[in-house]
């Protein structure tokens, strides 16, 4: 999800050794990622375009049925999705962070090709729900209902992957021993990872950069379907070789009601938008031949 860590963990993976996007293709630092976020443009455009196709947004996801991934109205943004990933990422093994894949990855498990393993790295829904309050301005509650959409829809996309599950605070709070885990998973993939690559992994990390913070001993504020899906990735926490999802019960309808209202808000948006720039763009082609008109010499016959 979001604000959970994932870009301190993708540049772990990078420290180690995993390609990374680079040049033009990789996202740039911003104040809320001071040390960049380690994503790919050219991948980011491809999930928008295909959260697009299936009628919602990262921030308003789609309701998916199983099995959306096999339709073959996807298939030339399938082709497109892998002439994409083969250009972001040319040499293997690599480390592909994007928080959308939360949502698409078995369209994904459909386009690159094995072997692919997950880390799945997560973080106190409160302390994401707070994160996006300050960088997007948005409700405790709607940042709530997109980390249990987001977790339940990655818990169902990593099944049978080999997946290391691990909590944002212990990375930051114990690095050494999180990179050790780390680097003992991918060992078992048959990745292997030098010493040196390890104790550069381990200053990547920095606990400076994590900005909210649950109190452990206050009130948590979840409801009970968040604070059981905790539960269940702390107790599941560490590597497995096949991936199984877990029993995290039904979506609760308040996640779906909150969420589709934002499917119809960013629609509403874009409708907004599309609207302005044909009305820039007519507006600027009345005033272009406006100036043409003026500065058109008369023909004079003779």
């Amino acid at each position: 999800m979001h604000r959970s860590g994932t870009s301190a963990t993708a540049g772990a993976l990078a420290a180690l050794g995993m390609a990374a996007p680079s040049g033009a293709d990789r996202t740039s630092t911003t104040e809320w990622n001071e040390r960049g976020n380690f994503e790919s443009k050219r991948l980011m455009a491809v999930n928008d375009r295909l959260l697009s196709a299936l009628g919602g947004t990262w921030s308003g996801p789609p309701d998916l049925e199983p099995g959306w991934e096999c339709d073959p109205a996807l298939d030339d943004l399938r082709a497109r999705a892998s002439r994409a990933f083969a250009q972001s990422f040319p040499r293997r093994p690599t480390a592909w962070k994007d928080p959308r894949s939360c949502l698409t990855l078995p369209f994904w498990r459909t386009v690159v090709t094995a072997p692919v393993a997950g880390v799945l790295v997560y973080r106190d829904p409160l302390e994401v729900a707070r994160s996006l309050e300050r960088r997007d301005g948005v409700s405790l509650t709607y940042g709530l209902a997109l980390w249990e959409r987001y977790v339940r829809s990655a818990c169902a996309g990593l099944v049978g992957l080999p997946t290391m599950v691990t909590e944002y605070t212990g990375v930051l709070e114990n690095p050494a021993l999180w990179i050790d885990e780390l680097v003992e998973f991918l060992r078992c993939l048959d990745v292997p990872v030098d010493a040196p690559a390890a104790r550069a992994a381990v200053s990547s990390l920095d606990a400076g950069l994590r900005h909210e913070r649950q109190s452990p001993d206050g009130p948590s504020g979840l409801g009970d379907d968040q604070g059981e899906i905790l539960a269940v990735l702390r107790r599941l926490g560490g590597s497995h070789l096949a991936w199984k999802v877990p029993d995290l019960g039904p979506e609760p309808q308040w996640v779906k009601d909150v969420i589709a209202l934002r499917r119809q808000t960013d629609a509403l948006r874009g409708q907004l938008a599309d609207e302005v720039q044909m009305t820039r763009t007519s507006r600027a082609f009345r005033v272009v031949r406006f100036i043409g008109n003026l500065t058109r010499r008369p023909t004079v016959e003779p």
